[in-house]
Formats: C-alpha cells, sequence, structure tokens
C-alpha cells in the first residue's frame, strides 16, 4: 500500500505544476542543507524550491500530461515553480553562485592553480604535502611561500583527501556552488540550459534582425500591415511620379517638374545655338 504522505506529495507538486507559468529541475548535489536553506530563501517572491523523491517528481509530471522532463531527472533533484519567463529563472539561479572547498573524491570543475605568494602555513610536513601535490613551495622567514603558480589539479582530475586537505588550508575554494539548472519546462517546450546561455546582448540582436528580416519580406512580397502599408504606400506615390514624370504624363503631381525640365532642356540648347 502507498503510504499517504506519497500520495499528498504528489498531489502537492502536480497542483504546484498545474500552476505555475514554468517548471524546473535543478541540481542539488553536493549542496550542504544549510546553504540549500539559505538559496530556498533567497528565491522567496520570484520563484518556490520543492525538494522531493524522484520517483515522486516522475508521478507528479506523470500526473499533469508534462511529457519528456523526466528524462532530465538525474542524481539529487529538486523541483522550481515560477512566474518567471526561462532566461529570468537561469540568470536568478546563477546570482545566487558561491564557492566552496572542494571534498576528496570529487572532480576538478576546471584547472586548480595555487597562485605564487605568502600562505598562513606554518613551517612542518606540510611543506612535503605540497610539493608532493606538484606545488612548488619553500620555507622562508618562519613561514611556508608559493613559490610560483602551480598546477594542482587539471579539469576532470579526481581530487585526493592528500590535496582537498591542502587547498582547504590555503583557502583555495575552486568549486561552485548553486541551483544548477538540468531543464525548464514551458508551455509544453522544454528549454535546456545551452539555450537558456544566450545573453541578452545576442538576444536583442536576433529581434533585431528577426524584425528586419520579416520587414523586407513584407515589403517585397506586397504584404499589407500596419508596420509597411505607409511604406508601400510612398514607395507606390515614387513610382507612380517616375513613371509619370518619363512618360510626360501632364497632371497636377508633375506640371511643376516637367515644366522645370523643359525650361533647364531650353536653356542647354540655347547655349549650343550660335545667335546673330
Amino acid at each position: 500500500m502507498v503510504s499517504e504522505w506519497k500520495i499528498n506529495t504528489v498531489e502537492d507538486l502536480a497542483m504546484r505544476m498545474s500552476k505555475s507559468r514554468i517548471v524546473a529541475l535543478v541540481s542539488i548535489s553536493n549542496i550542504p542543507s544549510r546553504q540549500l536553506q539559505k538559496m530556498r530563501k533567497s528565491l522567496i517572491g520570484s520563484a518556490v524550491l520543492k525538494v522531493s523523491r524522484n520517483n515522486l517528481i516522475r508521478k507528479a509530471f506523470e500526473k499533469t500530461g508534462i511529457k519528456d522532463m523526466e528524462n532530465y531527472i538525474k542524481g539529487s533533484t529538486g523541483l522550481i515553480f515560477s512566474d518567471l519567463d526561462p532566461f529570468k529563472l537561469k540568470k536568478l539561479l546563477e546570482k545566487g553562485k558561491t564557492s566552496a572547498p572542494i571534498k576528496p573524491g570529487q572532480v576538478a570543475p576546471d584547472d586548480i592553480v595555487v597562485p605564487a605568494g605568502d600562505t598562513q602555513l606554518p613551517p612542518g610536513p606540510v611543506i612535503s604535502e605540497l610539493q608532493s601535490s606538484g606545488i612548488k613551495a619553500k620555507i622562508e622567514g618562519g613561514k611556508i611561500v608559493i613559490t610560483e603558480d602551480s598546477l594542482a589539479a587539471k579539469k576532470g582530475d579526481v581530487i585526493s583527501p592528500q590535496l582537498a586537505s591542502i587547498l582547504a588550508r590555503l583557502g583555495i575554494e575552486p568549486m561552485e556552488i548553486y541551483l544548477k539548472l538540468m531543464a525548464v519546462y514551458e508551455n509544453g517546450l522544454i528549454y535546456t540550459p545551452d539555450i537558456l546561455d544566450i545573453g541578452e546582448a545576442q538576444v536583442i540582436s536576433d529581434i533585431e534582425k528577426a524584425y528586419k528580416n520579416a520587414m523586407n519580406l513584407s515589403l517585397n512580397a506586397g504584404i499589407y500591415n500596419k508596420y509597411v502599408v505607409e511604406i508601400l504606400i510612398r514607395n507606390a506615390f515614387n513610382n507612380a511620379m517616375n513613371l509619370a514624370l518619363n512618360s510626360e504624363i501632364i497632371n497636377k503631381d508633375t506640371i511643376k517638374s516637367i515644366l522645370s525640365k523643359a525650361n533647364q532642356q531650353m536653356l542647354s540648347l540655347r547655349s549650343r545655338i550660335k545667335l546673330d
């Protein structure tokens, strides 16, 4: 028999899914509970974070008819409900990034470089630990000094307990902790992080380009709408004027131009004729 709390949880998640503009899946892996609570509070007024078991999240998606979102559930997962658009939600989550020490067994997210300079480490066995970890160091003036920038780990390396301890003692925090977006559902569409990574400048540029292309298409195809009708009428007037002038069709709009042209032709002819 299914526990009542599980049924209630699925009902609550499904209700929130149906009432929210967007539903997002976020990874909460390696986020300490204390920092997770701070992140939850930082979303108040913009979004709601709910953490639940993955199987219950899948059942809630199934209950509301949201398809394919379950494919993005991996590891420790949270749900975010919001009325923000997906792009704004991603920016909001990334603003909450904080640095943290790397733990033994974790993978280096990028190259980890220990910069040259003084440390607060007293002379002792730690000097050999530094050197065995590829960090160039020596004792100088009663303290340990890093003699040059040293690559402690390459991107993708698994961090050993010794290196994790050294980095922590040096105050180096290479990990970024935040609610990492995995997928966002909005009105039948699923947005992945790579789609939402487009910057504001690029979005504005793309919109401007699309607007210009649409205007050109409307003008060239003679499609009438409120955005191009004035230009089409002006072009039609100019074309009609050119046709009338080239064909010397006299009317109230062309008479002045035709007379002016005739006068210019007369003056040009006169300048070429020798008068006695």
